[in-house]
């Protein structure tokens, strides 16, 4: 629509909260505002790939709202929570000019603050020696691509014991995974994993 970045329809998709398994969380399920499929996924892709930055506004509301609906959840924390975005391989950084999760982190994080928790927006994870796109692979091929290549760096900036981590699109999940693993091992505990865009398993299976 005309002077719109999302038009109101593209908005209210954008307006849920969608589980999906996520072992080894404390809540043992993550979180996204929408289904990655159709006008959803052709709005994250443009933001993602083509540089349209104007929705980094709808999209950290979005990201914003979903956090409140999780308050509930995770409210109790008594320590601070280490908002961590997941990381991208460094070809990634490079062709997009920039971290896009980081934008994300920081909505989770203000989001958490709003509501009282102690919360800050920690980029602890990388990604080493990955080449192929994420979006080009499926199952098998997407899990060994990142499995032993994320890493956590610099542990001790941490300011708590918890946190959550924040991604922009999951589809088979191994990223995530491989992040709550990696982060558990290092003796953080996450409570869960939030994402703007998830793709249901019926989807996966479409080529």
């Amino acid at each position: 629509m005309p002077d719109a970045v999302l038009c109101p329809r593209c908005r209210t998709l954008f307006a849920g909260t969608h589980p999906f398994p996520m072992p080894g969380t404390r809540l043992g399920e993550g979180y996204a505002c929408a289904w990655y499929r159709g006008e959803a996924r052709h709005a994250v892709l443009a933001w993602k790939d083509h540089r349209d930055e104007e929705c980094d506004g709808p999209f950290s509301e979005a990201m914003a709202a979903l956090t409140a609906d999780l308050v509930p959840s995770v409210g109790h924390c008594r320590c601070p929570v280490a908002v961590v975005p997941a990381p991208s391989s460094s070809a990634s950084l490079r062709r997009r000019g920039r971290w896009q999760t980081l934008t994300l982190a920081r909505a989770v994080a203000e989001g958490l603050r709003r509501h009282g928790i102690e919360a800050a927006v920690v980029p602890m994870l990388t990604m080493r020696h990955v080449r192929d796109r994420a979006v080009q692979l499926h199952g098998g091929r997407r899990s060994g691509r990142v499995r032993g290549r994320i890493l956590v760096e610099h542990a001790g900036r941490c300011p708590g014991t918890d946190a959550v981590v924040v991604d922009d699109i999951v589809t088979t999940g191994s990223t995530m995974r491989q992040c709550v693993e990696v982060l558990n091992e290092s003796g953080l505990r996450v409570l869960t994993c939030l994402a703007l865009a998830y793709t249901p398993q019926s989807d996966q299976a479409t080529p």
